[in-house]
């Protein structure tokens, strides 16, 4: 079982030490008119975080259904090939998962095996003339997973060498980012 990915962020340098603050210095507060901008600067960031956060899960395509105690859990979604490693020619590459569970309880995915719709390369290859699908397709016809999902989060897994490429040599694919219509069932743990 691999566990999601946690991102953790390091600052680049320490924090600046030209601001010392001096014991009985008198600290000023923030005024009315600068505390309404901050507020109205931090709403606009909510919102936009919203917004981008909506346009993600529209974009993939993603669906859930409601799921009664230990009932079943059946969550259609758009899996990617790899970033960091393309598929080339007869080779395969890593699947790349991503889960949103915007349901108030916790999901354990089961299975995750092709979905309705076709491979498609990114944009920027797809109009150099990259076919769809041009022979990337799963390595399996279902893998079983054991995935924890937390409730009001997203999750992301790989599953290693889940994709290849056909022999074929398309040079207008190479290097190309794969979207791979997936479905993913689960339980509610």
């Amino acid at each position: 079982m691999r566990p999601p990915i946690e991102v953790t962020v390091t600052p680049e340098s320490e924090e600046p030490t030209w601001e010392v603050y001096q014991p009985g210095a008198v600290r000023r507060r923030l005024d009315r008119r600068t505390r309404s901008v901050l507020g109205a600067a931090v709403a606009a960031a909510l919102v936009a975080n919203a917004g981008v956060a909506w346009a993600y899960w529209t974009v993939t395509g993603s669906r859930s259904a409601s799921a009664t105690s230990g009932g079943a859990v059946e969550m259609v979604l758009r899996a990617r090939s790899d970033l960091d490693r393309p598929l080339i020619p007869g080779g395969t590459g890593n699947l790349t998962v991503t889960i949103a569970n915007d349901n108030d309880f916790p999901i354990r995915i089961t299975s995750v095996t092709h979905g309705d719709g076709k491979v498609v390369a990114d944009n920027e290859h797809r109009d150099a003339g990259c076919r769809d699908g041009s022979g990337v397709r799963m390595t399996r016809t279902a893998f079983p997973v054991s995935w924890e999902v937390a409730r009001n989060t997203v999750g992301a897994f790989t599953i290693p060498d889940g994709l290849a490429r056909s022999t074929v040599h398309d040079p207008e694919c190479d290097g190309a980012t794969w979207s791979i219509p997936i479905r993913a069932s689960g339980v509610r743990a």
